[in-house]
């Protein structure tokens, strides 16, 4: 049974409704939470408050303790719940850590394959988290939960020290697979998600999608950080990662912040930067030392419109010294008629932060607001490029120089402006070296 299914059974089924009661065709309608549902169980049934005065950590916890009891061997994966967790409409208040699922480390338990957690859409199932204690976490994968469905909820923090979800996995533990639908984060946060997993392993929090997503609020640190632990030399082995029409609207700090590398895929949607007088980077990509692969350094967005409403505001920031950018009809240029505009810098490179080297950057068919910089060394770039091929900057009339849009610090890198427009009039073609 899908979960629309699921949720159509509780609403006929209603609070009162007798559990067991017979509708038309003989199937029985259960009442939400009663016990007798084999496919659900809301957190309604273990006493959760939906006014949000009273905490419902115990009842959340009693709930994920049914889900996750309710599970059948699976000799291939582990634990197979048969059960989901249900959060009818209301707004349910939490204070402790770790209330939505329990923080078991999965190595001495073993791990549960099939977690779905569903609320009836967001802002009318809201979970507001206000611990007590600072610097604490909504939730936790310890190497134990993978294939996990978070769906029609909004989260709002009220403690800006806490996060909203850590994973940590191994290659024997792998926790991949997890997807948030119709999800909607609020408040002032430390961080979003957090992913993590030891030195030696190469299988870190793989596959992992947000779709139709809004991410709202405040990030102290970012919302999605990729990497906790930098110096660990396997902390570039984040794989397939896709946000796909979301509206990221936020009001300062990081969206995404990639420390060491990974693959990205951003389709769609509007990101806007909401307050002009703050900080705050969509796409900030760390440097790290050379132990790395190419093959996981790779960012690519298509069809984004971008808002930056204030100076301090950037669509990426990068230093990755090697790997691929890609943006493909994209468009930043939502303010390039405010007056600071010119002077803004929008996109920036840094192909000397590990060495005179960049990745190849391309830029297809975007509109593009200011300027862009490469910070580069005195010496010639060893590897990377910049492309731009049939973009339009809005607000310079020249493609390269002190005065054109892309501009550098040292020594010229690696690029080529192609078929491109400078405000409305067609510019130069510029290629380096000739």
């Amino acid at each position: 049974m899908d979960r629309r299914s699921v949720i159509r059974g509780l609403a006929t089924a209603g609070a009162g409704a007798a559990a067991g009661a017979v509708v038309t065709g003989g199937t029985p309608a259960y009442a939400a939470g009663s016990g007798n549902d084999p496919h659900s169980v809301s957190v309604l049934g273990k006493n959760a408050d939906p006014t949000g005065v009273n905490p419902s950590d115990d009842a959340f916890r009693a709930a994920a303790a049914e889900v996750l009891a309710s599970y059948q061997p699976d000799p291939i994966s582990g634990a197979v719940p048969k059960k989901i967790l249900v959060i009818p409409p209301g707004t349910y208040r939490l204070t402790q850590p770790d209330s939505l699922l329990p923080n078991v480390d999965g190595v001495g338990v073993g791990i549960v394959d099939g977690v779905t957690i569903t609320g009836y859409g967001k802002r009318l199932t809201r979970i507001i988290y206000a611990p007590t204690e600072n610097d604490t976490t909504l939730w936790t994968n310890n190497q134990r939960y993978k294939n996990i469905r978070i769906s029609g909820i909004t989260f709002v923090s009220e403690n800006a020290t806490s996060s909203f979800n850590y994973a940590y996995s191994s290659a024997t533990h792998g926790v991949q697979d997890t997807w948030y639908s119709d999800v909607e984060w609020q408040g002032s946060w430390k961080r979003g998600i957090g992913l993590d997993g030891p030195a030696t392993t190469s299988n870190l929090n793989s596959e992992m999608g947000w779709d139709h997503c809004q991410i709202g609020g405040t990030y102290s640190d970012a919302f999605l950080v990729m990497g906790m632990t930098p110096s660990a030399s396997q902390q570039d082995q984040f794989l397939n990662y896709w946000f796909r029409e979301c509206k990221v609207e936020y009001k300062a700090g990081v969206f995404v912040k990639n420390n060491r590398g990974g693959s990205m895929n951003f389709i769609g949607g509007s990101y806007i930067l909401t307050d002009a007088a703050s900080t705050g980077t969509f796409f900030q990509l760390s440097s790290a030392a050379a132990t790395r692969a190419d093959s996981v350094m790779r960012l690519y967005a298509q069809g984004i419109r971008f808002e930056l409403r204030g100076t301090g505001h950037k669509v990426i920031d990068s230093r990755w010294y090697k790997g691929s950018v890609s943006f493909v009809s994209c468009d930043d240029t939502a303010n390039s008629f405010k007056s600071w505009a010119p002077d803004a810098v929008t996109h920036v490179y840094a192909f000397n932060a590990n060495g005179d080297r960049g990745p190849t950057v391309r830029y297809t068919d975007c509109a593009l607001m200011g300027s862009h910089q490469v910070a580069t060394g005195t010496a010639a770039t060893t590897a990377g490029k910049l492309i731009y091929d049939g973009c339009r900057f809005i607000d310079m009339s020249s493609a390269t120089g002190a005065t054109g849009f892309l501009r550098w610090t040292g020594t010229a890198p690696r690029h080529e402006i192609r078929d491109c427009l400078g405000g409305a009039t067609y510019v130069a073609d510029v290629k380096n070296p000739a």
